[in-house]
């Protein structure tokens, strides 16, 4: 008779099972919206084939050997390399290639299949070893990466809804504490150790789906690779940018208002006031010290205090759309950031 312990185990072993194969089918209608969701539909479609793979031991009389074990945990380690392929793409959309995909995945199938030929625990415990080692280095780069990310989407976006990986980081460190946990149930068996891990399982995996159906994709192919200063002839150098267009800027946001544009990304005000995107963002990060989605939610608050104080009968949410936020949130992280004090307060404060 099996123990409480087991049951358990085994109950949520079959939820985990059924959340992957119900992800897929989701995500296989979901797939051509992007690449990222492709790639989120083949980790699920492998999840799913581990967690049914491991069901073949709870057959009655299922033929059972330390060979075949070793032979299905490496499968396991499968789990890396696609993980990276993922979060590749998230970070770099379009950096993920046939050669790349191959360079990552190849060498977790390969030695998977030598233990098919040369069984060993010395050959499994490296296949864990480096499989560790790949998933330490490869998410402290994407945690680097994703940094960046956020520090372009600044440089040249008025806003970053749907677009921020932020999220990103934390299920990074995640991943890392969810592997050590996988490495150390692998080393002492327990049937607790395999509910917390199942459960944690579902819990991650359902945040990076639902972050991921949310999040907007956007083509910053070359984010994986260490930024390098510019030393060819024909560089855009700070001695060739006079920022003569100064003024016109100014006038182009206060006047024109450009700043009512939700979805004002650097390229629209660059073109208003005929300039390149390039230098515009030099002086602003150079010379004034600050981001291009600083910048334009500086005005953005600017037209809210007046709405504030001159518009009683407006809500604040009203206020929100009218001044081109494009969320409550952005708002209020805005105005708290160069008022020091919610919304609600200053309307209060100056009543």
């Amino acid at each position: 008779m099996e123990s409480l312990s087991e049951n358990i185990a085994h109950f949520t072993h079959g939820m985990a099972s059924m959340f992957f194969i119900s992800v897929g089918i989701h995500l296989f209608w979901q797939q051509n919206k992007s690449r990222l969701l492709r790639f989120l539909f083949y980790e699920m479609v492998l999840f799913a084939f581990i967690e049914i793979k491991d069901m073949v031991y709870l057959i009655e009389g299922a033929w059972y050997s330390d060979d075949l074990t070793r032979i299905f945990l490496s499968i396991d380690t499968w789990i890396v390399p696609f993980t990276l392929l993922f979060l590749f793409e998230l970070i770099s959309p379009g950096w993920i290639t046939a050669r790349r995909t191959f360079a990552l995945v190849a060498p977790s199938v390969i030695m998977s299949l030598l233990l098919v030929f040369i069984p060993s625990d010395r050959l499994f415990h490296w296949i864990t070893v480096y499989s560790l080692l790949l998933a330490t280095i490869a998410l402290w780069v994407v945690f680097m990466a994703s940094a960046r990310y956020d520090n372009h989407l600044k440089k040249n976006f008025s806003y970053t809804e749907e677009l921020s990986v932020s999220w990103v980081r934390t299920i990074v460190v995640i991943l890392f504490l969810y592997l050590v946990l996988w490495f150390f149930i692998l080393q002492y068996e327990n049937r607790w150790g395999d509910t917390i891990y199942y459960l944690i399982t579902i819990a991650v995996w359902s945040f990076i789906y639902l972050y991921s159906l949310q999040h907007a994709v956007i083509e910053i192919p070359k984010i994986l690779y260490p930024y390098r200063k510019k030393t060819e002839s024909g560089d855009i150098k700070e001695s060739d940018c006079p920022y003569q267009f100064a003024e016109t800027l100014k006038q182009a946001i206060e006047k024109d208002k450009l700043y009512l544009n939700p979805k004002l990304h650097i390229t629209d005000v660059a073109s208003a006031i005929n300039t390149n995107r390039t230098y515009l963002s030099n002086y602003l990060n150079k010379h004034l010290h600050t981001t291009f989605y600083d910048y334009v939610n500086a005005f953005r608050v600017e037209m809210a205090c007046e709405l504030l104080l001159n518009e009683r009968n407006q809500t604040i949410e009203q206020i929100v759309e009218e001044c081109g936020f494009n969320s409550h949130s952005t708002f209020n992280r805005s105005f708290f950031k160069i008022k020091q004090c919610s919304p609600s307060e200053y309307r209060r404060r100056h009543r």
